[in-house]
């Protein structure tokens, strides 16, 4: 879960040296499920949206849909797949 956190933080960080401040987070179920706490303790405002899965939209709400620098889209599923492959590498290990 540490993955996540540091995720967001990093997305945070990016959208705010672009001059935006990121205040919402639209999100997928999947990710909602993984990620609520980490998201309201950032004290982003979260909105799960069917449509996005596992990602998330990190956004600046003023400039939304305005510039492309204003948000950022990231996805859950990359470091689900890292976890597989890592599980599926200790198991050939224990051979």
């Amino acid at each position: 879960m540490g993955e996540i956190l540091e995720l967001l933080r990093t997305v945070i960080k990016e959208i705010r040296e672009d001059g935006f401040e990121p205040k919402v987070a639209f999100v997928g179920p999947k990710f909602a499920e993984k990620a609520a706490r980490y998201l309201k303790t950032l004290g982003l405002n979260v909105y799960v949206i069917e449509e996005l899965n596992c990602d998330a939209i990190i956004a600046d709400p003023i400039f939304l849909g305005h510039l492309r620098k204003a948000s950022r889209r990231i996805s859950l599923e990359p470091l689900r797949e890292e976890k597989e492959m890592w599980e599926e590498i200790r198991e050939i290990g224990e051979l």
